[in-house]
C-alpha cells in the first residue's frame, strides 16, 4: 500500500511538472483517499490548484498540509503567494509574517510581503521588506527591481534608478527591469533617459508590448509624432487588443491633424477596454478640438464617471465650455482641475491657448494669478 501511494503521488508530481494540472490533482485526490495525512500530496495539490486560479480550494490544501505539519515551508510560502495571487494581500502579507516566524532569512518571503505590501500601499513598510530580502540574498535581481519601483511611488526618483541598474547589473536580460527602470524615468521627467530604457527592454525582447506603448507615449510629449506612430503601431502589430498602445497612436495623429482618424483609433482603445478613462477623456478632446462639444462632453462625461477625480478630464470639461461660452462652468472646472493638481494644472492653464476665452474674465485671473 505505502509502495502504491508514493507510486501514484510520482506520477502526480511529474505531471505537475509536466503542467497537466488537472491530471495531476487526480492523482493526489487517488493518494489522499489512501492516507489522508500524505503532507505532500496535499502540498502539491495546493500548488496545481493555484495554478489553475482555483485558489480557495488552494488554500484549503495548503491549510490541511500545515494541519499536519505546521512548519512545512513550502505550504506557508505558497500559501502567501496564492493569497497573493487572490487580491487578499492583507491576509497573505500576515501569512508571510507567519513564514517567517519559521523561516526568518527566506529572501523570497520577505520579497513576496512586499510585494502584498505595495497592494496595500504601505510603500515605506514594502522598502524595509525588500531591504530585508537583499540583505538575504544580494543577487535577487527581482527585489533590486521591485524596490526600485516602491522607491519611485516614493520619489526617491536617484536612488530608485540605482536600484534598478543593480537588478541590471545582475540580470541584464530580463525586459521588465529595463521598462520599470523606463518608467521610473518617465515619472522623473527625464524623457531621454526613459527611451533610452525602453530601447534596452526592446533588444532584449523586441515583443515587449509594454515598452513599445511607453516608447510611443514619452515620443509624443516630446512631439516627435512620426516615431510615436511607428512605436505604437509596432505595439498594436504585436498586441492588437493592447488598449494604451491605440490610445498613444491616437494622440499622436491628433497631434499630427489627423483628428478623424485618432477618433477612430480611439475607439478601438475602447472597444481593447471600455472603462479607460484616459481614451474616453482623450476621444472628448479630439472632438472638442474640431468643435464638437456635444460629442465631447459626452465623452469626457464617461471617463469621469469611470474616474471621478480625473483632473484631465475634469480641465478638458472647461475648454470645452469655454469654446461654449459657458465662462462660469469653465472657471469652476479649472479650479477644481487645479485643486486637484495644483503643480500642473496652475501652469498649464496660465499658458493654455485652449483657454484664450477666458483669458478676460477676472475670476479666472486671479484663478491663475495673470493677466492677460
Amino acid at each position: 500500500m505505502i509502495e502504491d501511494t508514493k507510486a501514484l503521488f510520482d506520477r502526480g508530481v511529474k505531471q505537475l511538472h509536466d503542467r497537466d494540472f488537472e491530471g495531476s490533482i487526480v492523482l493526489f485526490d487517488r493518494v489522499l483517499e489512501i492516507d489522508r495525512d500524505y503532507t505532500d500530496a496535499w502540498v502539491c495539490r495546493g500548488l496545481a490548484l493555484g495554478y489553475l486560479k482555483q485558489y480557495q480550494e488552494c488554500v484549503a490544501s495548503f491549510d490541511r498540509a500545515l494541519a499536519l505539519q505546521p512548519s512545512n515551508h513550502q505550504a506557508l510560502l505558497n500559501r502567501g503567494i496564492a493569497l497573493a495571487e487572490w487580491d487578499k494581500h492583507q491576509e497573505a502579507s500576515d501569512n508571510f509574517d507567519r513564514t517567517l516566524s519559521y523561516y526568518p532569512y527566506d529572501y523570497e518571503a520577505w520579497s513576496n510581503k512586499a510585494n502584498s505590501l505595495v497592494s496595500l500601499k504601505k510603500f515605506t513598510e514594502a522598502l524595509n521588506c525588500y531591504d530585508r530580502a537583499i540583505e538575504f540574498n544580494p543577487d535577487y535581481y527581482k527585489a533590486w527591481a521591485n524596490r526600485g519601483n516602491v522607491l519611485v511611488e516614493l520619489a526617491r526618483f536617484k536612488t530608485a534608478i540605482r536600484s534598478y541598474d543593480r537588478a541590471a547589473e545582475i540580470n541584464p536580460d530580463d525586459p521588465e527591469v529595463w521598462f520599470n527602470r523606463g518608467c521610473g524615468f518617465m515619472a522623473w521627467e527625464k524623457s531621454e533617459e526613459a527611451l533610452e530604457s525602453f530601447d534596452r527592454a526592446i533588444a532584449a525582447n523586441s515583443n515587449h508590448v509594454s515598452s513599445w506603448t511607453n516608447k510611443g507615449h514619452v515620443l509624443s510629449k516630446l512631439g516627435r509624432n512620426a516615431e510615436c506612430l511607428a512605436a505604437c503601431e509596432k505595439a498594436v502589430e504585436i498586441t492588437p487588443e493592447c488598449t494604451h498602445a491605440w490610445n498613444n497612436r491616437a494622440l499622436a495623429l491628433r497631434r499630427c491633424g489627423r483628428v478623424k482618424e485618432a477618433i477612430a483609433a480611439y475607439d478601438k482603445s475602447l472597444v481593447c477596454d471600455p472603462n479607460n478613462h484616459e481614451a474616453w477623456d482623450n476621444r472628448g478632446y479630439a472632438f472638442a478640438k474640431i468643435g464638437k462639444y456635444k460629442e465631447a462632453h459626452k465623452s469626457i462625461d464617461k471617463s469621469l464617471e469611470i474616474k471621478p477625480d480625473h483632473a484631465n478630464g475634469i480641465y478638458n470639461k472647461g475648454y470645452c465650455y469655454a469654446w461654449e461660452g459657458k465662462t462660469t462652468l469653465a472657471v469652476d472646472c479649472i479650479a477644481r482641475a487645479i485643486e486637484l493638481n495644483r503643480t500642473r494644472y496652475l501652469k498649464e492653464a496660465q499658458t493654455d491657448p485652449d483657454l484664450k476665452p477666458l483669458h478676460k474674465n477676472k475670476r479666472f485671473q486671479k484663478l491663475v494669478g495673470k493677466t492677460f
